[in-house]
């Protein structure tokens, strides 16, 4: 299983991250990394002048390095009256291990190593097994 390619970046929730997969690093926002190695992110190098002050302010309170980046951004109110983590999700997307990039949904995980190990014979998500038994009656 592949591995996101990653350097820390200056501040807290910041790296370099090879995105593509081309051996080119992106300086990325880092709003969360899952337990099957996804990484959700968004480009700094896209944001405007505006946006790139209002997420710095964000990286660099006090307490930034203590709590991840989704959560200090649900608790900021921007100077448009818009909570921070609205307004930056629409840009956020998904880097999974396997180096697909992919926009943030509902019904959709990419899968990785789990602590170092895949165990097939168990759901990805609570309730999967009854899910899948619910289709097959369906398919009957």
């Amino acid at each position: 299983m592949a591995r996101v390619t990653a350097q820390p970046g200056q501040f807290p929730h910041v790296k370099w991250i090879d995105v593509r997969s081309d051996g080119i690093l992106c300086e990325c926002a880092v709003v969360n990394e899952d337990v099957y190695g996804n990484v959700y992110f968004f480009e700094l190098s896209k944001l405007d002048a505006i946006d790139k002050q209002r997420i710095f302010k964000v990286l660099t309170k006090r307490d930034a390095d203590k709590y991840p980046l989704w959560d200090l951004l649900s608790n900021t109110t921007l100077g448009n009256g818009m909570n921070a983590l609205e307004y930056f999700h629409q840009l956020v997307k998904v880097l999974t291990p396997s180096g697909k990039i992919t926009n943030p949904r509902a019904g959709q995980v990419g899968f990785g190593e789990i602590a170092g190990r895949v165990d097939t014979n168990q759901p990805v998500a609570e309730g999967a097994e009854k899910q899948s038994a619910d289709d097959s009656k369906k398919a009957e």
